[in-house]
């Protein structure tokens, strides 16, 4: 027969999940509070999906931690999918802020060489004809 307590302690467990939402939520709030054109609204909207999902996952991880136990397989397994399928969106969205990250770079790349490009076009030579 299969023991019926907990993966964890819940006493270690709780303690734990709640300072790590205190964590997540103090970074959501710091991250709404930024100042506009701080951040790229994409990057933004991209981070707050992610901290929301982490949201969910603390405290969904720390009752299949902590309480959930296999007396119940059923709710176990599906605290346990959950869990999987929350995490796994977060890598998902952490993947997608990846790749906004290198367009944002390839287009800030571009836009500083379009203004080389000007501002050499508006100095005049340094160098002037010596025969003169």
């Amino acid at each position: 027969m299969m023991p019926s307590d907990p993966i964890a302690p819940i006493w270690l467990v709780l303690p734990l999940a709640l300072i790590a939402l205190v964590v997540q939520a103090g970074y959501l709030i710091a991250l709404k509070e930024l100042p506009k054109g701080m951040m790229p609204a994409s990057r933004k909207r991209i981070r707050t999906a992610s901290s929301w999902m982490s949201m969910f996952v603390i405290p969904l991880s720390a009752y299949g931690f902590g309480i959930a136990t296999m007396d119940d397989p059923g709710l176990f397994t599906i605290v346990w999918m959950m869990v999987i399928g929350l995490i796994a969106g977060i890598l998902m969205l952490a993947g997608l802020d990846a790749v906004n990250t290198l367009r944002l770079h390839r287009r800030a790349k571009q836009g500083l060489k379009a203004e080389y490009r000007q501002s050499l076009r508006l100095t005049k030579p340094v160098f002037e004809d010596e025969d003169e």
